[in-house]
């Protein structure tokens, strides 16, 4: 059945629905995960659809060799994942984060080339892991005739080690400069198309990794890394919270290399109008309006932290596990919604939704 908001004189054909969820990295080990299941309950064989997970898709450090103690606990999370989307109907893909990275460790390419290689396997040698070799894209995805999901790989840019590049890897650019010209030439070539970029880190952000804190962070910031480490440091404390708004962490975008990727992207992305930027890596759902753009964080997989209520760009944001959904009309309309997981309804509650209404 079609969705209220969808033209009832249409057929399903001309409707596309695209789940994003990321971070799901601590999904439940056995039995069914609840954010999991919840977004099972959306999906409708009659429509054509999509699964982007947006990163970190095994906590805490992606998955290491078959001798390291966290190997058997690593294949359990991405068995997981399979096990929920093993009966899907519609196109799985996975993008890489910092934890499949090994945390951004100098060894982490070789955690993102196991990763894929045992997805893969899992989804019957499908490509599902891309962009392809830890190579940092763009990669383009036409999920129908108007619609192009491009997909990125923000951790190249932030990582710590050997990262691919050039045909020798594989990979599709030679330079950094060579990867947003491929990029921008995607966005040229598709214009009056609904287009969606996905990379794991966010663009802009009104929680932790984009440098919003509480008061509570500055009294207590070991709350910053674990629920109720509530160890007084007023005044010191301080000094946390403060870094990493200013100087950042490898993972926040205050950082001088997410900076550098965050600059090129907001210069590229604002000479265009009615792009889709979506992104997990804050553990929270956010809905940003930019320079005539959108940004979703759909990052609220398997964890939660604080996220602001309000802000002045910020349309909504909210910490409850759960997920967005884009439903892409054939005139050209966007519905937007993000769902919360609830115990007493199998598709859980809908906490959020707009329109976003016409062709580009």
């Amino acid at each position: 059945m079609l969705p209220e908001h969808v033209n009832k004189l249409k057929s399903p054909d001309q409707y596309f629905e695209l789940f994003l969820i990321g971070d799901t990295g601590s999904i439940a080990r056995t039995g069914n995960d609840q954010v999991l299941e919840t977004m099972k309950a959306h999906f409708d064989p009659e429509i054509k659809s999509a699964v982007v997970f947006l990163g970190d898709n095994v906590y805490p450090r992606g998955l290491p060799d078959k001798k390291n103690i966290l190997r058997a606990d690593a294949e359990k999370a991405l068995n997981q994942h399979w096990e929920a989307m093993k009966n899907y109907h519609g196109k799985v893909l996975f993008i890489s984060g910092n934890h499949d990275w090994n945390k951004g460790r100098k060894d982490g390419y070789e955690y993102v080339l196991r990763q894929e290689k045992y997805l893969e396997k899992l989804f019957g040698d499908r490509n599902v892991f891309l962009p392809t070799g830890g190579c940092p894209g763009p990669v383009k995805i036409d999920l129908g005739e108007n619609l192009v999901l491009i997909l990125i790989n923000t951790q190249w840019w932030l990582q710590s080690g050997f990262r691919p590049i050039g045909s020798n890897c594989g990979c599709s650019v030679d330079t950094e400069d060579d990867f947003f010209n491929s990029l921008e030439s995607i966005l040229k070539n598709n214009s009056g198309k609904r287009i969606v970029i996905a990379g794991h880190a966010p663009v802009y952000s009104y929680a932790i990794h984009g440098g919003r804190y509480k008061l509570k962070h500055h009294l207590f910031p070991f709350t910053l890394y674990k629920r109720g480490a509530y160890v007084p440091l007023p005044v010191i404390g301080s000094l946390i919270p403060l870094y990493r708004k200013y100087f950042g962490a490898r993972e926040d975008i205050a950082h001088p290399r997410y900076r550098k990727l965050r600059h090129r992207l907001k210069e590229l992305l604002a000479k265009y109008n009615g792009l889709i930027y979506a992104a997990g890596h804050e553990h929270n759902l956010q809905h940003i309006k930019k320079d005539g753009n959108h940004f979703i964080i759909s990052g609220a997989g398997s964890k939660l932290k604080y996220v602001l209520e309000e802000g002045k760009n910020l349309l909504f944001g909210a910490k409850k596990k759960g997920f967005f959904k884009l439903g892409f009309n054939a005139d050209g309309d966007l519905h937007v919604s993000a769902w919360a997981i609830d115990s007493e309804i199998p598709r859980g509650k809908l906490i959020y939704e707009t329109i976003i209404k016409g062709r580009l």
